[in-house]
């Protein structure tokens, strides 16, 4: 059965609530990418289906999703790369050997 747990399979010996804010910070980014995602089809949906001009004279109001839809999909990015150091970071410490786990 798969689990929708991002970094499911790390086992920290130390560092268990590095791997939790690890974690929170990919669901941030995986939010962040279904607000951009949300952006650009609004924007595709509002060229398709054009509406009619609102404004008293001559005013017009302009929206422009798609410059939120870039800005949410770059912190996306960065945060999903930040929980990857993150995860790394755990990775790498539930790696090294410990005086305490030596066989002698």
């Amino acid at each position: 059965m798969m689990k929708l747990i991002p970094y499911s399979n790390l086992k920290p010996k130390n560092l268990g609530i590095l791997l939790l804010f690890a974690r929170l910070l990919a669901y941030v980014g995986y939010f962040l990418i279904g607000i951009a995602l949300l952006a650009f089809f609004s924007e595709f949906y509002a060229y398709l289906f054009p509406s009619a001009p609102v404004g008293g004279q001559g005013e017009t109001y302009e929206s422009h999703p798609y410059q939120l839809g870039v800005i949410a999909l770059f912190l996306a990015i960065v945060v999903l790369v930040v929980s990857a150091l993150f995860a790394a970071f755990v990775s790498w410490e539930a790696s090294l050997s410990h005086p305490n786990d030596r066989d002698t």
